[in-house]
């Protein structure tokens, strides 16, 4: 039986963790590009479009809640949720109200006026019945005459981030690698996150979103209790197309139509 050398390095171990937990480090610092008070705004602009006064608003998969923060002088009623916790943890606004869940899987009795969901989170429901599943339980938790807004990445914008997301950083004592690729035959875009912590662990986290057509959107919609109320490119009052990189879905209960 041979001696292990002492001297010779160890290859450590890389883990696989869940989205946005070794991530949610080093988040504030890969959106730190990101104008969170002109999406809040827009937002509000759509919110607007419920005909009530103190309208209370639920944020699905909210991330750090920055977008909720810059809402909260003109909506005094707002909770926000996301499945990740530890990026749930990054808020420490105590006007939020936080939960922590899946959208697809919402724990609420109460009702809300507007719910939305911001930056492409919708795309990260890679299979459509999970679509099918987040269209009925958000019509469940929405008043009658309430709107449902989120924005999808569309097939335009993978193509042109790509090769942009392909970076590397430290940031924090974190050391990161992220990894950009779109599969144009599964539609699948892949954001690759290798990070070596500060207490040295190096783990990844393999981001999935999947880039449904354009038209993919109105046939799930139609199969649900919803109507697309508006259809916009994103930031604008434009009417959207399969050429837009991202689209911004209004919608409304197809029984208030």
């Amino acid at each position: 039986m041979g001696r292990k050398n002492n001297y010779e390095p160890e290859t450590k171990k890389i883990v696989t963790v869940s989205n946005y937990s070794a991530v949610a480090e080093i988040y504030p610092h890969i959106m730190r590009s990101i104008d969170y008070k002109k999406w809040a705004d827009y937002i509000y602009q759509i919110s607007r479009e419920v005909k009530k006064k103190n309208i209370f608003i639920l944020e699905l998969a909210c991330g750090t809640g920055h977008t909720a923060s810059n809402l909260k002088t003109r909506i005094k009623k707002i909770i926000i949720s996301d499945l990740s916790f530890p990026m749930l943890s990054n808020q420490k606004d105590s006007q939020l109200s936080k939960v922590c869940c899946d959208m697809k899987s919402l724990p609420f009795k109460k009702k809300f006026d507007f719910i939305f969901s911001t930056f492409d989170s919708v795309n990260y429901i890679n299979k459509k019945e999970n679509i099918n599943r987040l269209l009925v339980d958000v019509s469940r938790c929405l008043t009658d005459n309430g709107l449902f807004a989120f924005d999808v990445s569309l097939e335009k914008n993978s193509l042109k981030y790509e090769k942009y997301l392909n970076r590397r950083g430290k940031v924090n004592g974190v050391v990161f690698q992220q990894r950009s690729f779109f599969d144009k035959r599964t539609r699948i875009h892949y954001n690759h996150f290798e990070l070596t912590l500060a207490n040295g662990k190096k783990v990844e986290e393999i981001h999935k979103q999947k880039i449904y057509l354009f038209e993919d959107y109105f046939d799930f919609i139609e199969k649900s209790d919803f109507y697309v109320y508006k259809c916009y490119k994103a930031f604008t009052f434009e009417n959207a197309d399969e050429n837009t990189e991202r689209a911004q879905f209004i919608l409304k209960k197809k029984s208030y139509a």
